[in-house]
């Protein structure tokens, strides 16, 4: 026996080094991907914690990732091994350091990225260090640098380093302050792309670009935001090629950079990005950041054909007639953003300029006009047939082409009202009217809208999507719009007309129920996202909707996902593939839940996490994966409950068998007797439980009605008892022991909701204690009953119940009372069905 454990213990040891041996040889993840319409070789050894280069992979990789590690250096001769690479990236490491020889053998090195590093230019590069690499066509050594500490002084790049890489078609590098680039980077002769990022930039001169290449066909400059960017007037003559400028985020005021534009008069760009050159941090009486355009400023831009344009977030508050929309070649433009400002975009002065901008636009795709908070006023609204001789104000119509037109966020006034006109045969798809407050009308005279996206009162919007014709939406973005008033007030017809719709988001509407058949009008329906509500539950509707891909129920009041809707994500899941959002909820780690935790980790459905806060019986907060590793040990008393129900069961069944057989013999008074005796063992076990039937929590002077109204009903007609602090709570006893003693000794508790209740502290106390005893299954019911405030209108701490609760709304019309009464009269009763029929 001895000779035979031992044999074990020593297979043991073994196998537990042969894995370990196996786990440092697959450190890295080898694999075949398509770069450039060719298989390569990756070994993908990506966030692998390494501080080193591995020495232990296949020789033939043509891709190796080592970025996200904890390399601080690259050391001689560290790629020797691998001849046939082709793609080196380093990035995210801490590398500040590079050996003489650190790229020895790579000869067929095409790309390196060292990027957001700690290589500093002055002094972290040899001489020969890219010798070995000459061929490389692609090289990123952005966000490197760290911040200077003299903003004036000139900085000196080593170009005898990078004089080398004469086959660079792509820079990526970081700009210091007062740059200053040497003839080495003349030999550079096939640059097209050069790209600056960790931008300390204070000043452009005339020579700062004289160096490069004159083929740059792309200039990107961004985020260079410490310091007011000087400029001279031919910063750019260097570069007659370009096709692509991008300043955005650079501080050099948006008259400077439109200024840089004049060696590109009559030329055509593809993009020019001027957004967020102009910034509050850098206003001056000289240049002031509140800007108005004027012809002077456009004189340039004006004359180029260009494709993209962007003047977004610029200060800009009005501009003068000829200027903004005066373009001599308007047909080349195809997006144009101007987001983030503070001006009207057409006033009476300059709807001749707009109007004739529209009409020669003709590939104008998008308008981006959103953020543009100029005063407040009343909501919009959008009809779809109008006759023109009927305007009151001026009217402008939109280009034909236009697809996207994004108007979110905002808030002026025109006067007279403009009239935006969409035209017959238009292509807009996707309209974006959310938070917007303007007296511009939007007037549709045909409507192909796919893509809706809108907020506030659900009446406008509503009103707007009722005159969309069937089968054209497909995506609807619903936010913040009231809508649990729309489904208390349109209940199943509020989303009748989205037959189309395949994407909805309703999400942060503070929807709480939904009614059993609104979303049947979808057929098509594949993402559905419902967070930030209010959902006790996700709605078991949807088990008949077999297009879903995506279900996001974060943020709601779950406390479970019932067997129903595990079942159909699982389905879904093998039919098309299911990914299910799951995280900020209130789930339950107790009996109830076993297979809810189960699930989360045995599932194929995609989850977006298997570690789900939840909360145990006894109060203490842990996650659905740790609850999952301590199963036996956290729900080992599960086993005696289920036997405690098992056996209740059997003997009721005894005793329902034992008095079918007294009734088959037909001894009837027998079997009557016997029942009754059974029914009142059962009722003085229930009374010798509770003390109470009713804890009554409530807030203000609306004891006189509980005294009038709710008493003599609740006790002299249903022959309740109920605890009643005013009432019943003896004087000079701790108010917090009694409140806990009577709501533990009571079957129900009721919140009698006014108010008076939203402004009282007094509530939290009862609403934890309850929520406790819900849990812990010593409370029934727990009973909302809102008097002079509406159900939406409850006091936020109430979310801490709202899945256990049954919510009560008392009439303010005479003839609902009986209704009311009814129901109340329901859930205080033993009828379980009954109860769940009228939970409100």
């Amino acid at each position: 026996m001895t000779r035979i454990s031992i044999y074990l213990a020593i297979v043991y040891i073994l196998t537990i080094n042969e894995c370990t041996k196996i786990f440092h040889l697959s450190d890295c993840d080898i694999k075949y991907v398509i770069k450039k319409t060719q298989e390569v070789k990756l070994a993908d050894c990506e966030n692998r914690g390494l501080n080193f280069i591995p020495q232990n992979l296949p020789g033939d990789i043509n891709v190796l990732d080592v970025s996200s590690n904890q390399l601080t250096a690259v050391e001689k001769d560290s790629f020797v091994n691998y001849k046939y690479l082709q793609e080196l990236i380093l990035g995210n490491n801490q590398i500040e350091y590079l050996a003489s020889g650190s790229f020895k053998g790579l000869y067929n090195l095409d790309t390196l990225d060292m990027s957001h590093n700690m290589l500093d230019l002055s002094k972290a590069y040899s001489a020969e260090i890219f010798v070995p690499i000459k061929n490389l066509t692609k090289f990123d050594i952005r966000s490197n640098m760290p911040q200077p500490i003299d903003f004036e002084k000139d900085f000196i790049y080593p170009d005898h380093v990078f004089g080398v890489l004469s086959e660079l078609s792509f820079l990526g590098i970081d700009m210091m302050p007062v740059p200053q680039f040497g003839s080495g980077f003349s030999q550079m002769t096939n640059l097209y792309e050069l790209h600056f990022q960790s931008c300390y930039l204070v000043s452009l001169s005339n020579t700062t670009f004289q160096a490069f290449s004159y083929f740059v066909q792309e200039l990107s400059l961004t985020n260079c935001r410490l310091k007011a960017v000087r400029t001279d007037a031919d910063v750019l003559l260097p570069f007659p090629n370009l096709r692509i400028i991008d300043f955005h985020g650079t501080f050099m005021h948006l008259k400077r950079a439109l200024y840089l534009l004049h060696p590109y008069m009559y030329s055509n760009l593809t993009t020019i990005n001027f957004g967020h050159v102009s910034d509050a941090s850098i206003d001056s009486s000289e240049l002031p950041f509140v800007t108005t355009i004027t012809p002077d400023m456009m004189k340039y831009l004006k004359t180029i054909c260009v494709e993209n344009l962007d003047l977004s977030n610029n200060g800009i508050v009005d501009y003068e007639p000829g200027s903004l929309f005066t373009f001599d070649r308007p047909e080349c433009l195809q997006t144009f953003s101007l987001n983030r400002n503070r001006f009207v975009i057409v006033t009476m002065k300059t709807v001749s300029d707009f109007n004739s901008f529209c009409g020669k636009s003709v590939q104008l795709k998008s308008i981006d006009y959103s953020y543009n908070a100029v005063n407040y006023i009343m909501d919009n609204s959008v009809n779809s047939i109008l006759e023109k001789e009927s305007f009151h104000g001026s009217y402008v119509t939109l280009p034909k082409s236009l697809e996207k037109l994004n108007m979110s966020n905002t808030i002026l006034t025109t006067y007279p009202a403009i009239w935006i006109i969409i035209p017959l045969n238009n292509n807009l798809k996707y309209l974006d009217v959310s938070f917007t407050r303007t007296n511009m009308i939007l007037v549709f005279l045909e409507i192909r809208v796919e893509t809706f996206i809108s907020t506030g009162s659900y009446k406008i919007p509503w009103s707007e999507i009722m005159r969309f014709p069937d089968h054209n939406l497909k995506t609807v973005v619903w936010n913040e719009a009231y809508l649990n008033e729309g489904i208390e007030e349109k209940g199943n017809q509020l989303f009748g007309v989205l037959t189309s719709v395949e994407s909805l988001d309703i999400s942060r509407n503070n929807i709480w129920y939904f009614p059993n058949e609104l979303l049947k009008p979808m057929p098509n329906l594949s993402n559905l996202n419902l967070g930030k509500n209010l959902l006790p539950s996700i709605p078991e509707q949807l088990t008949d909707h077999t297009k879903i891909k995506v279900l996001d129920m974060r943020n709601n009041l779950l406390t479970t996902v019932s067997s129903v809707i595990r079942n159909w994500a699982d389905k879904m899941q093998e039919r098309h593939g299911m990914s299910l959002f799951l995280d900020g909820n209130a789930f339950m780690c107790n009996c109830d839940n076993l297979d809810l935790i189960r699930w989360i980790n045995a599932t194929k459905v995609n989850l977006d996490s298997h570690s789900y806060k939840c909360q145990l019986s006894n109060g203490t907060v842990t996650d659905t994966l740790t609850a999952y590793n301590s199963f036996s040990h956290l729900f080992a008393d599960c086993k005696s409950t289920m036997w405690l129900t098992f056996a209740s069961l059997l003997v009721s069944t005894c005793i329902i068998i034992f008095l079918m057989l007294v009734l088959y013999s037909k001894r009837w008074k027998i079997a009557f007797s016997i029942y009754g005796v059974f029914q009142r063992f059962i009722e003085k076990k229930v009374r010798k439980r509770y003390k109470y039937d009713v804890y009554m929590s409530y807030a203000g002077d609306i004891i006189i009605w509980i005294k009038d109204v709710l008493i003599p009903r609740l006790e002299a007609e249903w022959g309740l008892t109920m605890c009643i602090r005013d009432r019943d709570f003896l004087v000079g006893e701790s108010l917090l022991d009694t409140e806990a003693e009577c709501i533990e000794q009571s079957r129900y508790i009721i919140f009698l909701i006014t108010p008076e209740f939203k402004s009282s502290n007094d509530c939290v106390f009862e609403l934890d204690k309850a929520k406790y005893e819900k849990v812990t299954k010593n409370l029934d019911k727990i009973i909302v009953i809102t008097k002079d405030i509406t159900i939406t209108d409850i006091p936020l701490e109430f979310s801490l119940i709202c899945n256990y609760a049954y919510f009560v709304q008392w009439p303010n019309d005479k003839r609902d009372l009986d209704n009311t009464w009814r129901r109340l009269r329901m859930l205080v009763t033993d009828g379980s069905v009954a109860n769940r029929q009228v939970t409100l």
